[in-house]
């Protein structure tokens, strides 16, 4: 080899050395799991394992394979063990009956960010905070009283959308834009009593957070990570995944942190009392939340809340238009089964065309083709196979 420069033979010895340690560690896996009853397995590679047979779309990918060998099958993503369950049998076992032992998560490398990840509702440990932050979010934003009471305040951000459309009427309008704006400010109004983004504004501030939300959304779903498939890699940071997720969350905290500061210096007044509390915010203050974990368990919300049903929304709209047929079928059923002018919650038991439509929707395009990841916190047995700790 020919150094160009200082740096070169450094580098290269020092990758030459991680190189060979990668695969000391890989060749020491496989002889360890050869001692294992593991679920069936597709042949893999070195190094690699089985990511050349995962393709754009690993849902799919993961049902040929599981057509082959079974509803419960191994697989190696590089250096880390993978199940994949594809029945709702196997899901239930592992749901359900195995919970204890394989309910812990494997947190995305973009959401590994030492001042939030403690804070985290999806991804942080099960301790007396998390079950603090659970409980609140349980009984003050998804208990039937309180969905009942969010209830005129999703009419009302509905009815603005519908006015919005009609006012757009012959004109070109993004439909999800529309959508995920809607759904947005109904989760705002509930958190902050104030609509984030304005329905009207294309262009402004408005846009620069849907941007944001979109980014932190692709950023965690991000494929292609070495640090994923190579843990020991994962503190370098490669792909600059890590870094690019922290820098869109604190530009994303920008938008609301003034309402926080707010209604913090409310609270902490002399003059409060806990009849005054209208959000959810005020609620998470008075039990001494920080600012950190407020940020964290509202970014949830927002990116757990929009992104998804935006998603079912759109492919549904777009169905309809590619199958009219299916539309007008709708539209008479609508007729027959609601005599008032508006629709509300207690109709859609009796729209049952058009709830087979939204399911077949979600069966074509999926939002979420695969369930967040569970981890073995410790080695069990599924099925008669073993679960390594870990996978």
């Amino acid at each position: 080899f020919l150094v160009d420069n200082n740096l070169s033979f450094p580098l290269f010895v020092l990758s030459t050395i991680s190189f060979i340690f990668l695969i000391v560690k890989q060749f020491k896996s496989f002889s360890l799991k050869s001692i294992k009853h593991l679920p069936p397995s597709p042949p893999r590679l070195p190094i690699i394992g089985n990511l050349h047979q995962v393709g754009s779309k690993p849902h799919i990918s993961f049902a040929n394979i599981a057509k082959e060998y079974g509803p419960l099958i191994y697989v190696r993503l590089g250096n880390q063990p993978v199940v994949i369950a594809s029945t709702p049998e196997t899901a239930m076992e592992i749901l359900k009956t195995q919970d204890r032992f394989l309910s812990s998560r494997d947190v995305p490398n973009a959401f590994k960010q030492p001042s939030l990840l403690p804070h985290s509702l999806i991804w942080s440990e099960c301790n007396q905070t998390w079950k603090k932050l659970r409980s609140l979010c349980r009984t003050k934003m998804f208990s039937t009283k309180a969905l009942e009471a969010q209830s005129i305040l999703r009419e009302e951000k509905i009815g603005h959308m519908l006015d919005f459309l009609h006012s757009k009427q012959g004109e070109v309008t993004n439909i999800e834009d529309v959508v995920f704006t809607t759904l947005f400010n109904t989760l705002s109004s509930i958190i902050f009593a104030k609509d984030l983004i304005d329905l009207t504004d294309d262009y402004g501030s408005s846009d620069e957070l849907k941007a944001t939300l979109h980014k932190i959304i692709e950023f965690g779903g991000r494929v292609i990570d070495f640090g994923s498939f190579f843990p020991n890699l994962e503190r370098f940071d490669l792909h600059g995944i890590r870094k690019g997720t922290m820098k869109h969350f604190l530009k994303a905290f920008s938008y609301w942190e003034y309402i926080i500061e707010e209604r913090r210096s409310q609270v902490n007044s002399s003059s409060w009392s806990s009849n005054q509390a209208q959000t959810f915010v005020d609620r998470l203050l008075e039990n001494g939340f920080s600012n950190n974990q407020i940020h964290q368990l509202v970014m949830e919300l927002f990116v757990a809340g929009t992104n998804t049903t935006t998603s079912t929304v759109v492919w549904v709209m777009s169905e309809l238009v590619r199958h009219q047929e299916v539309m007008f079928k709708i539209e008479d059923e609508m007729k027959k089964e609601i005599q008032s002018e508006k629709i509300n919650p207690t109709h859609i038991s009796k729209l049952s065309y058009l709830q087979a439509c939204i399911k077949e929707t979600m069966r074509l395009h999926p939002p979420v083709p695969l369930l967040l990841p569970h981890m073995a916190a410790e080695t069990c047995e599924v099925m008669g196979y073993t679960i390594p700790k870990n996978t």
